[in-house]
């Protein structure tokens, strides 16, 4: 028997949640616990905790005997995330102008030229990295632990299904005016600005959600009721 170090259930929740993230784990694929305890050399037990942990924040359903799958949202629950993400990332916004330090503001234009290059250089992949890093050198602006943390949770829940808008022609060229237009509101100190274009940018309402929903469908990505 392998013996299993301490952080190995920690560990292996970090490596699915990339996985998740990256789209290499889709809505309604299944997670076999056999080839995830080879992966790490350990036992079944670190990756059932794993799996646990992941079902307690949303993103994996456990089914007994069938095993785990990672969590797919309906349509309605879908829009209802994405209302709640971008109305906790406004809030994050509004107290990131008020307290992000001076290192932090300076770190934020760091990020925002990164996202810049990845535009530059035509690549999807690497403007979506950029694009995490960006948003969260804002949760840590906003010095609120429990704020940042609730926003991870719904972004890595919803996470699967929002990559699929940076591939989309034009996408990566409008985000980069959408993140201009929060940073300079940050670097202003205008709270209520900078909670008012994090809003725009991260809600999907209208004519987004329909193009957001279309993009899902084409891309065979499960969504409960999508051909409803």
């Amino acid at each position: 028997m392998v013996e299993d170090r301490p952080s190995s259930a920690t560990t292996i929740r970090r490596a699915l949640e990339d996985e998740v993230m990256r789209g290499r784990i889709l809505p309604g694929q299944r997670i076999d616990e056999k080839s995830w305890a080879e992966k790490f050399a350990v036992s079944r037990t670190p990756v059932r905790e794993a799996l646990q942990q992941l079902a307690a924040s949303g993103l994996i359903k456990l089914r007994g005997r069938q095993g785990a799958i990672v969590s797919q949202l309906t349509i309605p629950d879908l829009l209802d995330a994405f209302q709640l993400v971008a109305e906790l990332e406004g809030m994050c916004a509004r107290l990131a102008a008020r307290r992000m330090t001076r290192a932090q503001r300076k770190e934020l234009q760091g990020l925002h030229e990164a996202c810049v290059a990845e535009v530059e250089k035509d690549d999807p992949l690497g403007f979506y990295d950029a694009n995490k890093r960006f948003h969260e050198a804002i949760y840590a602006g906003s010095h609120n632990r429990f704020l940042k943390d609730e926003i991870k949770r719904m972004r890595l829940l919803v996470a699967p299904y929002r990559r699929y808008i940076t591939f989309q022609p034009g996408r990566m060229q409008e985000s980069l005016g959408e993140h201009s237009a929060v940073m300079e509101a940050i670097l202003r100190h205008d709270d209520g600005r900078a909670d008012d274009h994090m809003r725009s940018h991260v809600s999907l309402l209208g004519d987004r959600f329909t193009d957001f929903v279309s993009v899902l469908q084409n891309n065979d990505i499960a969504v409960v009721g999508a051909a409803e």
